[in-house]
């Protein structure tokens, strides 16, 4: 698009490393885009306060800015996304959040959020890019970490408030895409389809090695990641294998003294080990020596631990829920039912089969990139009509 000043689009994070899968998510998504840098588009990154310095260690070419989104934004945000709260900061000139008046002085013409974050409902003017991973409020609500607490009330107001004003909707799979259309409104052409942002995981040669066979879960101690089914199957493959492990890595969401407790109960205990969190090369290295991936998850339609295992050449069982293509694969099996006895059926089975019997998945290739660049130069096209970022000055239609 030469002729026009680049646009400047602003990167919003807002997971820590902690946070596991949805941090590497954005990390590899910023990744993605940043050869655009040289097209017809500036990035600027603007990350949660306390997550500002480790940003701009991991991206040193982008520039970073921080936002807060303490009680004081959030009471203000909730006015500002009724009508009637809106008209009331407008008479007495709070049209703008911190992050939309961030936004004015930086110039930023289009936020994309790399993760669902509520302070898109504080946007007055900005257009935006939202970011769906699942509908887990819909899907399963029995499990109340994710619709207790008003969180089902929560992801509604912002599903249905943002997503049919957002230009673009980015989702993982073809099924979220026909959801989001369905239930929130969302029109096709205005989905990207962007996947997983899977990479080959990077093993370290020199790694120390387990030397009994194990199975893996790496997983966040959530409920809905259902580590008591996992227990409950392992305790009957126990019944007839006396030397495999079961480890879990991830952090505690509240949940992990409750599974510690469930496998002491089983009888188990000896036989599972919990290594909590654990940084990306020693998953890597566990995940490359592990007989079996296993994941269990309540949650799909997609899930990356099993795309990285099939990279590495280690098998998978996942459960019945996921529904993406890049999950069909030699080394990844979906277990029929969501049943310890089958689970466990499974887990024998995969015990018994050659570890290295198919060909590792190669990486998938993504055209995600592409998709964002050609939606950012059609918006660049509607963007050179106007001057002002304040659309305060336009007479209604």
């Amino acid at each position: 698009m030469t002729g026009s000043p680049k646009i400047r689009v602003a990167l919003v994070v807002l997971n820590d490393l902690g946070s596991g899968g949805a941090h590497n998510y954005e990390s590899e998504v910023i990744r993605n885009l940043a050869p655009a840098e040289k097209l017809d588009f500036n990035y600027l990154i603007y990350a949660p306060h306390k997550l500002v310095g480790v940003t701009k260690q991991r991206f040193p070419d982008l520039e970073v800015r921080p936002y807060r989104s303490g009680l004081i934004t959030m009471f203000f945000l909730s006015l500002r996304s009724s009508l009637q709260g809106y008209k009331l900061l407008k008479t007495i000139g709070l049209r703008y959040g911190r992050l939309e008046r961030s936004f004015v002085r930086e110039a930023v013409s289009l936020a994309y959020f790399l993760a669902p974050n509520a302070l898109v409902l504080d946007l007055v003017d900005t257009p935006t890019i939202n970011t769906v991973w699942d509908l887990g409020h819909r899907d399963i609500p029995e499990f109340i970490e994710i619709t207790g607490d008003r969180h089902f009330e929560e992801r509604e107001l912002f599903y249905r408030h943002a997503l049919p004003k957002s230009y673009r909707v980015v989702v993982d799979t073809e099924r979220t895409s026909e959801r989001i259309q369905s239930i929130y409104g969302v029109l096709k052409d205005r989905v990207i389809i962007g996947g997983l942002a899977a990479i080959r995981p990077s093993v370290l040669e020199t790694r120390s090695r387990d030397t009994s066979p194990f199975f893996l879960y790496p997983a966040q101690f959530w409920p809905h990641k259902r580590h008591v089914l996992l227990l409950e199957a392992f305790r009957i493959f126990c019944n007839q294998n006396s030397d495999c492990k079961l480890i879990f890595t991830g952090g505690d969401k509240g949940n992990l003294e409750h599974v510690k407790s469930v496998a002491n109960s089983l009888g188990i205990a000896s036989r599972v080990e919990f290594r909590g969190f654990v940084d990306a090369s020693e998953l890597a290295g566990l995940i490359k020596d592990a007989r079996c991936v296993v994941f269990p998850s309540q949650l799909g339609p997609s899930n990356l631990p099993p795309l990285e295992a099939a990279m590495l050449g280690t098998r998978s069982l996942i459960s019945n829920v996921h529904f993406d293509p890049l999950l069909i694969h030699p080394l990844i099996k979906t277990v029929a039912s969501q049943n310890a006895e089958v689970w466990a059926m499974e887990m024998l089975r995969t015990l018994a089969e050659t570890k290295a019997e198919f060909d590792p998945l190669i990486q998938p290739k993504s055209n995600f990139a592409t998709q964002l660049c050609d939606a950012l130069n059609a918006f660049q096209a509607h963007r050179n009509e106007w001057a002002s970022v304040e659309a305060k000055r336009f007479q209604r239609r």
